[in-house]
């Protein structure tokens, strides 16, 4: 039982640290480009959040390092699923070089945020098929149609890009928030598991 909490601990840990980072890159985002029109006030909410999932991160580690030592082992189904997991974030982040540098080439710069919205919104696609998780699934549709509106929106001129970016980027930092909400939930879980 030790062993299986060990795992399921260390992937709320490693889940809620790439939340807590993806949730503060999404909110600085939109913080820039609300240019202070929300006096902070989406900084500040989505700080306390942060700070929420710190005190989880921290919670869990300690949890994690209070288990006794074992040689956690990994089978060779994990180690091609780590490896095919690296493949994917690899190309994302390609995927998100390449449509920044084209976008600056053909003078359409003011189309990042949503390339990369979507970009990032795809890449749940294949995580969900290699880890059999639909909340995957759930979050690469969201994250998606937010950024496919969001270009639709820029291209239309229905808004200034500022503000189609700023909903943007606060969409896909709810997007990482639910995430990390699930990524403590399951940290939960397994440390009520241990202790019956």
């Amino acid at each position: 039982m030790e062993l299986n909490t060990k795992k399921e601990i260390e992937k709320a840990i490693g889940g809620l640290f790439f939340m807590i980072i993806n949730t503060v890159i999404w909110t600085l985002i939109a913080e820039y480009y609300l240019e202070n029109k929300d006096n902070r006030i989406v900084g500040v909410l989505i700080g306390i959040v942060i700070l929420g999932f710190l005190f989880f991160y921290v919670r869990f580690t300690k949890f994690y390092k209070a288990l006794p030592d074992s040689a956690i082992e990994k089978t060779d189904e994990e180690d091609k699923k780590d490896k095919r997991f690296l493949w994917i974030f690899g190309l994302e982040g390609l995927g998100i070089f390449l449509a920044k540098n084209i976008l600056i080439n053909i003078n359409h710069n003011e189309l990042f945020i949503p390339f990369f919205a979507l970009i990032v919104g795809l890449h749940f696609f294949p995580l969900g098929k290699l880890f059999k998780r639909k909340f995957d699934y759930y979050m690469g549709i969201w994250t998606s149609a937010v950024a496919i509106i969001g270009l639709y929106v820029i291209i239309q001129k229905i808004t200034t890009v500022n503000l189609a970016n700023a909903i943007i980027s606060i969409c896909c930092a709810v997007s990482t928030i639910c995430y990390g909400v699930k990524m403590i939930i399951s940290g939960q879980k397994a440390i009520i598991n241990n202790v019956k």
